[in-house]
């Protein structure tokens, strides 16, 4: 872009403290007070936790945080937990608790004040704020675990055998089902009742419910949920680790009869159809539960009430469920007040529950990542009837969600069936194709409620979740109106952190598909596709995690994750958690590392870095052993990178790589674990392997570069390896400018303006091309017309997510169900290009080494066909913004910084900058 004489108009907004040196600045106490990244966590483990607060001064010099048994210690000044003092730090962020060890149940009441270098006194205390220990070691709960003694299944009745042949189903329906899956979905049991009554007679001043399940459950006291938390808890590695929830409920308490009860599902635990097979069963067993509700009265006294084998169980009107067959509904079995009911109510059909001798896990932890819940509510755009008596709602969207049927619009008859088929395309005629979940899982998603005699308003599935846009219904004897079924997207509850939004409707467009694909693909677990793998593949979660950062607050939901690799089986593995796991594939399992390490930049968490770091030296020590001639030989490489043409066969098959060697991209990655290990462990204080790790880096690098560099062309070899190169400091710094030239021609001259990067080379192109110069050539590529441009992708083939292979679909002028897609609609690991829109459009950068975003960059590109930009991001210190805008030759850029950091500014033709909080301003011309 030429420049005329900039003239730079600044005007700066600043909050300030108080003033007067004479007394304390007492409008500018923190606030924002978490710990271990929630506001008041109930069930903290850690013998450290980690302490944060926004400071809200400009620049805060020292704080002094105070911890007490009770508020009355705190308001007196006798802290008698902890008393940090006043202590030099301008960190507000993940401060380690350094006070007494805290006990099971333990509550610790904190308060925090700081100095500021405007007027270096004290601000006032921060109000007081609290976290809870929970039951930090197995001895600590005296519950039982439990599950049903004799769990049955339901009788095959039409209905049933109806779900089970499309639950079963191929895409051909003519096709014979294996006969053992349909025998297990014929065995498969109901889900489980379970309940417990008490009575209380004494004013209840606390209760506290910790409670969790080996499968999916939904917990409730005297008829009422107490959370909206669902497909709860979030997978794990069962017989490694159960993550359980602790839950204030002394509102749900009542005087006199009280009643406990449960609703107990598979969830992953018992998932032993999909992905197993008649030798090899992926269940870890029946569904159990644990729960303990610990009451205190006010009298100072306690009761307990723990799951044990005087709790009473029950077959549920859920007939059939699973992740991916779904799940029937029988209205005609539902119980009437079955979670309020005294015991003497019950029918003689309540039978006792058999309570376990051993946990079926080595231990329970707490979830601190955010459950999945329902999040926003879809209304189909359209009805087909593609065929007679069939409906097929079109949300316009395709996504992750749970339908919910307006049953009181349906008028159905007792022992009527309505079934609905979830899908991601469509034919010509409006005919569903379920083919895009693939041959991997022997199951189709597939629901089904049966009328009662009466029936609730509406109704929605519990214990499992589909990908889909759009829902075929069968079973109705009339047309249905639209509102008939809604949708609902689900997700792992995890605060949204950014936003983007741009002049061009189709870079919006963009963004909203990696948007929408990334949250569709947060269940506990950042999965794959929500039709058919659902895994948690380590590929996909790095090369679509800069996205993830920037649009969400991901810092529990890593912290998680990160601890699925310890329990893992496999050193190096390609999927965690689950027994569907493999190793040895180093470009996949790289993962670790970068998570590991973005998350401490992202969030200034040293103890995850800490307690990570003997799994990532183990890692780094199998990819050693691994090394050929200092290069990584095996891997999947840049998978699913386009083909030359739509409909082209792939050489190698499947997603292979076709344009940069797995020899590349599994060096390249190795290289760049080895470089952030070097750098992890310089902050955990570990020179000795700091030395090593950067040693190692020189050497895959320098034999990277004697392989792979091609002196006759002056880069690389393909758009993939040369974005790595520069990205991953390969390049000698003399050779950048080289190297990105040849980038661009590539992308330029060779792709005609598109991009030939697979899922692995999303996160590097666009910087590799903008910070070099070509701004213009990163962004027209999602302008790029024709395949395999998003335009082709929006427009000609109707997507509202990434496909994972939109190259192996030729478009027709008719579209039939033979011509459906094979791979998933729903692929979010080719959405790592979203934060470049956040780095390189709105200019929102860490720099290399810097923790926290408490210093950054702003350093935004302008495309000469982009009018606008509007970009923030929450960090643990504030929402950073960054908006500009082109009015008379001008380009007017609005950015605000966060109290208690800073940034250096980037401007065109200018010496960088350093920028102080405030709202600011500068005008230049264009």
């Amino acid at each position: 872009m030429r420049l005329a004489k900039i003239l730079i108009l600044s005007i700066t907004l600043l909050i300030m403290s108080c003033s007067s040196k004479n007394q304390t600045a007492t409008n500018t106490r923190p606030d924002n007070l978490a710990v271990e990244g929630i506001s008041v966590p109930l069930n903290v483990h850690s013998r450290v936790p980690t302490l944060s607060w926004h400071a809200n001064v400009d620049e805060q010099t020292h704080y002094q945080i105070q911890v007490a048994t009770s508020v009355t210690a705190l308001i007196e000044g006798q802290p008698d937990l902890w008393d940090s003092g006043k202590t030099e730090s301008s960190r507000s962020i993940n401060i380690g608790y350094k006070g007494k060890a805290l006990a099971n149940r333990q509550k610790a009441h904190w308060r925090v004040r700081v100095w500021s270098r405007a007027n270096w006194l004290e601000s006032d205390w921060s109000e007081i704020s609290h976290w809870e220990m929970g039951l930090t070691t197995n001895s600590a709960w005296s519950a039982k675990w439990i599950m049903a003694n004799s769990p049955e299944a339901s009788a095959l009745s039409p209905q049933v055998s109806q779900w089970i042949w499309n639950a079963a189903s191929d895409q051909n329906p003519q096709k014979t089902r294996p006969e053992y899956i349909v025998k297990k979905l014929q065995e498969q049991p109901t889900a489980t009742l379970l309940r417990r009554q008490f009575s209380i007679d004494k004013k209840v001043v606390g209760a506290r419910l910790h409670s969790t399940a080996a499968g999916y459950y939904e917990v409730f006291i005297n008829g009422k949920k107490v959370d909206s938390r669902i497909m709860d808890p979030g997978q794990t590695d069962y017989e490694e680790r159960i993550l359980y929830n602790t839950d204030a409920v002394e509102s749900l308490i009542t005087s006199g009869d009280n009643v406990i009860a449960a609703h107990l599902g598979s969830g992953w635990y018992n998932e032993e159809i999909a992905f197993s097979k008649p030798d090899k069963n992926l269940s870890y067993g029946q569904p159990k539960l644990i729960a303990q509700l610990e009451i205190v009265f006010d009298d100072g006294s306690s009761k307990t009430v723990s799951t044990d084998n005087s709790w009473y169980w029950h077959t549920s009107p859920v007939l059939k469920e699973g992740l991916f067959s779904g799940e029937l509904f029988d209205q005609r079995y539902a119980l009437d007040n079955w979670m309020t009911k005294t015991d003497t109510e019950l029918s003689d059909a309540w039978q006792n529950v058999k309570s376990l001798q051993s946990w079926p896990t080595k231990s329970l932890e707490p979830q601190l990542l955010q459950p999945v819940r329902i999040a926003d509510k879809l209304v189909a755009e359209r009805i087909l009837s593609p065929r007679k008596d069939v409906w097929v709602f079109d949300f316009g969207q395709n996504f992750t969600g749970i339908p919910e049927l307006n049953l009181a619009l349906l008028d159905l008859e007792e022992g009527q069936a309505v079934y609905l088929k979830y899908a991601e395309w469509i034919d010509d005629d409006g005919n569903i194709s379920q083919k895009s979940g693939g041959a991997a899982p022997k199951l189709k998603q597939t629901d089904a409620y049966i009328a009662g005699k009466t029936n609730p308003q509406k109704w929605r599935p519990t214990f499992t979740w589909h990908g889909f846009r759009y829902v075929e219904v069968v079973g109705l004897k009339s047309k249905p109106e639209l509102d008939a079924l809604n949708a609902y997207l689900v997700r792992s509850d995890v605060p949204v952190s950014g936003h983007f939004s741009s002049s061009d409707d189709m870079i919006n467009k963009v963004h909203d598909m990696a948007l929408w694909g990334y949250q569709s693909n947060l269940i506990s677990v950042p999965f794959d596709c929500p039709i058919r793998e659902r895994a948690g593949w380590t590929g996909d979660a790095h090369a679509a995690l800069v996205t993830g950062n920037y649009n969400f607050n991901l810092e529990n939901f890593w912290s998680k994750y990160l601890g699925d690799f310890r329990t893992s089986t496999y050193v190096a593995p390609t999927v965690v958690p689950g027994r569907r796991s493999q190793g040895g594939k180093f470009d996949w399992a790289v993962a670790e590392i970068i998570i590991a390490w973005e998350h401490y930049r992202h969030h200034g968490d040293i103890t995850v870095l800490a307690d990570q770091y003997d799994s990532l030296q183990e890692y780094m020590n199998a990819g050693q052993v691994e090394l050929n001639n200092n290069m990584i030989r095996t891997g999947y490489g840049d998978w699913c990178d386009p083909v030359r043409e739509p409909g082209m066969a792939r050489v190698g098959g499947r997603c292979t790589p076709q344009h940069t060697s797995h020899v590349v991209t599994s060096s390249a990655l190795f290289a760049h674990g080895a470089d952030l290990m070097a750098k992890i462990s310089q902050a955990l204080g570990k020179n000795t392997q700091q030395v090593f790790y950067k040693q190692l880096f020189e050497s895959v690098k320098n034999q990277f570069n004697e392989e792979v560099f091609d002196h006759n062309t002056g880069h690389y070899g393909s758009q993939t390896a040369d974005a790595m190169a520069i990205a991953f400091g390969f390049v000698p710094k003399d050779m950048q400018q080289q190297v990105a030239d040849k980038l661009n021609e590539d992308v330029v001259v060779n792709w005609g303006g598109h991009a030939s990067v697979g899922a692995l080379g999303q996160t590097y192109l666009y910087r590799a091309l903008s910070d070099y110069g070509y701004v213009d050539t990163a962004f027209n590529i999602f302008k790029a017309e024709g395949y395999p441009g998003y335009p082709y992708l929006i427009n000609e083939l109707n997507a509202t997510t990434l496909w994972e292979r939109k190259g192996g679909f030729k478009p027709k002028e008719k579209l039939t169900l033979e011509d459906a897609p094979g791979r998933s609609l729903n692929h979010p690991f080719h959405s790592g290009y979203d934060g470049w829109f956040y780095e390189g459009l709105g200019g929102i950068r860490p720099f290399k080494d810097t923790v926290g975003f408490q210093t950054f960059q702003l350093k935004p590109v302008f495309p000469s066909s982009l009018n606008a930009v509007d970009v923030s991001y929450n960090t643990g210190y504030g929402k950073i913004e960054s908006r500009w805008r082109r009015a008379n030759n001008q380009i007017i850029w609005d950015f605000v910084i966060p109290q208690n950091t800073k940034a250096t500014v980037f401007l065109p033709n200018q010496e960088p900058r350093m920028y102080k909080p405030g709202k600011h301003t500068v005008v230049f011309e264009n």
